[in-house]
Order: C-alpha cells, then structure tokens, then sequence
C-alpha cells in the first residue's frame, strides 16, 4: 500500500514545492495566475467536432425536450415553501444546463443554438424581482428558513454563473447587471448574526445545504469581472461560517477541522468534496490546507483521472471502483481553478487525464447518453447493478448509458455540458507579475486575447492527445515583450522545441521573446509507453495524458423510451461472456514500451477519433485502445515477475 501510495503522490510532487518555496520562479511568486474571460480560448479540429456534435446530435441541445426535469423552471415559477433536499433539484439541473449550453453553444459558434441560448438566458432574466431577486422561492420562503434545508444558493448561484457566462460570451450588460443585483441581495441576508450553516446539521442537509458553499463559484466570476472586494470577503466569510458548523456534519471532508486530521479519511458524497476545492481555492488564506485537500483526494483517485464515488467516497481507486459524471465535471472545473491559484503543471496533467479518458469512457462518441456511475474497468453497463445509494433507496439504474437518468436524479446529464467547455476555458492562463501567457493544458485551440494592451493570437493546430505535436502559431499587433510557458507534462520523457528556443525551468518551457511578427514553431512531447498501480494490485497502461485498455465486444439492449422519439436508454453487454472470463494479460516492464508499438492513423480532419481506434498500442496477441474508444474493457493487467 505504501509503495502505491507514493506512486499516486508522484502526480504532485510539484504542489510541494508550490508551499515550501513560493518565491521558487516568477510564475508561482505571488501564489495566483490570472483567468482569462471566457471566450477567449475556442475549440478547433476535434474537441470544436466533438462538442458541435454534441450541440446537434446529443443531448446537450434538447435536454429540456428529453427531461421534465430540466424543462421545469423553477426560477420562473417559485417554491411557496421549503420543503427539503428534493424540491429544489430541478433548479439545480436546469441551471447546471443552461450554463453548460450557453457556454457549447457560443464556444462553439453554433448560430442557431447561440440565438435559443440567448432567448432562454433573456427568460431568466426576465424571473428577477424589483429587489434583485433571482432564485426558486416565493418571499416566505427565502434564505434561512428554520430547520429546513431548502437549496437556497446553490439554486441560485446556478443561474447567477449562467448569466456570467453569458455576459462574457456575449458583452450584453444586462446579464452582468442581472447576476450583480441578485447577489448584492443574497450578500445583505447572512452575516455573523446570521449565518448560513449557524443551526444545528441534519440529515437533509445532505446536499442542498452544502452545496451552498459553491455560491463562492459567482462571488470570485464577480469579483474578477468587477474587481469588487465585497465579493471576496463575503467568501472569505462564508467558508469561515462552513468551518464554524459543529463536525461531523453531512459533506464535511474539506472543512479545516477534518482536513488538519491526516488520519481522517474523506467519505462524503463524492460530488461535494470535489466541488468543495473550489471554495479553498478562492477563499482560503492557507495553501497548506490546499495540499492536505490535494493530497487525501489522490488516495481516491484511479489512473484516468477520476475521484471515485458511489456516490459517497468510500473505498480504494481499483479499476472496478465507480465514479459519477458529477464528480468528473465538477472536479475538471476545481482543477481548472486550483491551476489559477497555484500555477502546478500538475494540475494540467490531471485536467488532461480527467478529460481525455473517464470523461470519454463514460459517455457514448455521440453525446447521445452518459453513464451516470462508470469505472476504469467495465464489462457490463447494466440498470441492474448496484451501488451503494441504490441499497439503501432501491432506485437502480446508475450504471445504464442514458440520456436523462431522470429515473434516479437528472443531474449528471447536465453537467457532462459544462465538461468539455470547462477543460478549453482552463487551458490558457496570465500571470499576474509580468506580460505572458501560460498553457495549462493542450489541445486543438485557438486564443484571443489582449497582453500589456497588445492583441495576441495563439493557434494550437493538433490532433493531440492523439499525436504528440503541436504546432503553435503566435500572431501579435505590435512588438511585445511576453513570456509564453508551456507545460512540460510529468508523462514526458523529453520536450522538444523546434523553430524557437526555450529553457525548462520547474517544468515548465518559458519563451522570453520579443514578438514582433508572425512565429510558428513546434513542441514535440516524447511519450513512453508506461505503467501506474492500482490499488490492490495490478496496473494500468498509458502513453501520453492517454490511458489504454483491453477492449470487450459488447452489444447494446434497448431500456426505457424517453420523451423524444427514437430516444431511449440502453445496457450495453458484452458479446461473449468468454472475452470477461480470458485470463488478464502479463506485461513486461523490463521491455522498452512494455513490447508495444504504437500504432497511430491521421486523426487532425477527424471529428470523431472516439468513434475509431486512431491510436492503438500493439504487440503481439494484444492490441489496446484509449479508454474512451472501448465501451467495454478491461483497464487492469499484471506485471511479470
């Protein structure tokens, strides 16, 4: 267990250096990089293909035709009482929608849903009150409401971040103006005299009310639009006020009381605690509570990426350990966030691990349904199977491919819109200390932005991860002085620059240039085929941020209808029981590349490198394929001796 241990640690060895040695180089000297505004970094090749498809041949663009769910507004007809966790849940997926569509839609330049996006964001702007109000209650039953948890501002800051992102896709003041007003309310109502999480917990509080704590997603969007310290210092106060409630309490796993305890494990709803590092990464002083969150969360997480949970955190990471599509959205977005606070290139390792393969392994190619609870390994996708809140609810279902699960809880449809969206708004970073721009993470992208009051356009031309070549192209206004740090990623043998030169420092290539024209040039990321253990034993196999798997043949069952028509949920089985049953494959580590050659077909005109195996890893009587290419698969296999 020890030796597993320190090889998941691996992955952040930087984040230690990050607290022991902040003044270590010019990135990290003052503990933070800069956002850039959404929209300023747009898809191209793939990840553009990918995400349009989704818009028109998924669920992403008709979820509130195929949900009851997400169809309900909640903002526009109000709650006239709070009434428990439930009630609110609608709010919560419509919200979670809107906010992922808008930002697919725009992203993406997809006219005709921009134009119904902006038609949807105008209606709820349409439900505010003359005071300001935007939310799911009627006045008697807003904000603190005795003994009741009623989901107050997580339903809120909902539609407050879908009208921030429309405003900065859009440039229209009024959702800007809208989100402000509503929270300039919300910040009148708590307060030392009356605080949010001050009563006695219980056990409705399981979700709605500390999910609250993510109201601090809207607070720092508003503080960074707006520079308007209230924002910050309200949520410097609401985590004080999460950390004041008496433990243990329901999703307590990042409160400062548990997190100084090294010897307490995390075993709240998986969801939670991941969206939780989001509240730390605007609102905590103390870095060193970071790395303790950082660094309990590795010992959940599998190879591809994924905190597990079932939905609560229990367990060791071995690749038949579930996770939900919440938790791999919400934590891409706290990584993305966590990388603005601590400039590691760790954390672009892990945002690429996370998108690339549990993200892709849990969803169909054609964004037409999701799993709502996956694992690395997967030979079945059956309504059958268990998981932990199916024995105590009786509600099955979890594991189907599906594209509402509104018969268990339509929130993870939803969410898988915001994923994608959220890893391309993460990729490119500012420090603030000096002109420049930093990769995070890589990928086929185009960035437009403004630097010491000079326009800079930088192109990503890539099929990557599924090559190992990217071609930047640096366009500039005027002569500028800027750094460009590019992330040398931890999987990397050696990185290779050709057409312009660099220095590696902390893992990171910075380019310190005079821009004065036109530049193209080359980054070239040597990958070696390698191995990381499981819990429990075994190992996965990856190349690159990919992870490779064993694929099982399956055939799909056809489940439930849904509301539209030629839409149902389905099972998927494997074809013949005898491919779950083979005997797991022993590798070679004393072999370069465990005995693989890779194996790779031109995937850069591609839109659906999902759909086809254009990267495999082959040797004799064995071929892998990356995890999101294998519906069914194995993800473990043995060392020899």
């Amino acid at each position: 267990m020890r030796g597993w241990s320190a090889a998941r640690q691996r992955l952040f060895a930087g984040s230690v250096a990050v607290i022991e040695n902040r003044s270590m180089d010019p990135l990290r000297s003052n503990g933070i990089m800069r956002r850039l505004p959404l929209g300023s970094v747009r898809p191209m090749g793939w990840l553009r293909a990918q995400m349009l498809r989704d818009l028109d041949e998924g669920f992403a663009g008709r979820l509130d035709e195929l949900s009851p769910h997400v169809a309900r507004d909640l903002f526009a007809h109000r709650l006239e009482a709070a009434v428990g966790q439930t009630a609110w849940w609608d709010a919560e997926s419509r919200g979670n929608w809107l906010w992922g569509y808008a930002m697919l839609a725009h992203l993406c330049d997809a006219p005709a849903h921009r134009e119904r996006v902006d038609r949807l964001v105008r209606t709820l702007r349409s439900t505010q009150d003359s005071d300001g109000y935007v939310g799911i209650h009627a006045p008697v039953a807003r904000y603190p409401s005795g003994e009741v948890e009623n989901g107050e501002l997580w339903s809120q800051s909902r539609a407050l971040l879908a009208l921030l992102a429309h405003h900065e896709l859009t440039g229209e003041p009024a959702s800007l103006d809208a989100a402000r007003s509503a929270a300039d309310l919300t910040l009148q109502q708590y307060g030392d005299a009356r605080p949010h999480f001050g009563r006695r917990s219980t056990v409705e509080d399981r979700t709605g009310m500390t999910h609250g704590l993510c109201y601090t997603d809207a607070l720092q969007w508003l503080h960074e639009i707006t520079g308007d310290e209230r924002y910050r210092q309200f949520a410097q106060w609401f985590l004080r006020d999460f950390d004041s409630w008496e433990v243990p309490f329901p999703n307590d796993d990042l409160c400062a009381a548990n997190l100084a305890d090294p010897g307490r494990s995390l075993r709240g709803h998986a969801v939670h605690t991941v969206e939780h590092l989001r509240a730390l990464a605007f609102a905590s002083p103390d870095a060193t509570r970071i790395d303790r969150a950082l660094r309990k969360l590795l010992l959940s997480t599998t190879p591809s990426g994924a905190v597990i949970g079932d939905e609560s955190l229990h367990g060791l990471p071995r690749p038949d350990a579930a996770y939900e599509y919440c938790s791999l959205t919400e934590l891409l977005f706290s990584l993305g966030r966590l990388a603005q606070r601590l400039a590691d290139p760790a954390l672009g390792d892990w945002m690429e691990r996370l998108a690339f393969n549990a993200a892709q392994g849990a969803r169909q190619p054609n964004g037409r349904a999701i799993a709502y609870l996956c694992s690395d390994t997967r030979v079945d996708a059956l309504a059958s199977s268990p998981d932990s809140y199916s024995l105590l609810t009786g509600r099955h279902g979890r594991f189907k491919l599906s594209a509402t699960h509104d018969d268990v809880a339509c929130c993870c449809n939803p969410n898988a819109t915001r994923l994608l969206p959220h890893y391309v708004a993460a990729m490119w970073f500012a420090p603030c200390t000096s002109p420049g721009l930093v990769a995070m993470s890589y990928g086929p992208s185009e960035l437009q932005t403004v630097v010491a009051g000079c326009n800079v356009t930088v192109r990503q031309d890539t099929a990557y991860p599924f090559e190992d070549e990217i071609r930047f192209a640096v366009s500039v206004a005027a002569p500028l002085r800027m750094v460009l740090w590019l992330r040398m990623p931890a999987w990397a043998d050696a990185v290779e620059l050709d057409g312009v030169t660099g220095k590696e420092q902390d893992r990171w290539l910075v380019i310190d240039r005079l821009w004065q024209q036109d530049l193209e040039f080359k980054l070239r990321i040597h990958c070696p085929v390698r191995v990381e253990p499981y819990a429990g034993g075994g190992v996965a196999v990856l190349r690159g941020p990919l992870q490779f798997v064993q694929p099982i043949r399956h055939r799909t069952r056809t489940l439930r209808p849904l509301a539209v028509e030629t839409w149902h949920d389905e099972e998927l089985l494997p074809l013949d029981i005898t491919d779950v049953a083979a005997a797991v494959p022993l590798l070679d580590a004393s072999v370069p590349d465990l005995g693989f050659a890779t194996r790779c077909e031109p995937t850069r005109e591609s839109g659906t490198p999902w759909d086809r195996e254009s990267l495999r890893l082959v040797r004799a009587g064995l071929t892998l394929v990356p995890m999101g290419c294998a519906p069914l698969r194995r993800a473990l296999f043995l060392l020899r001796d």
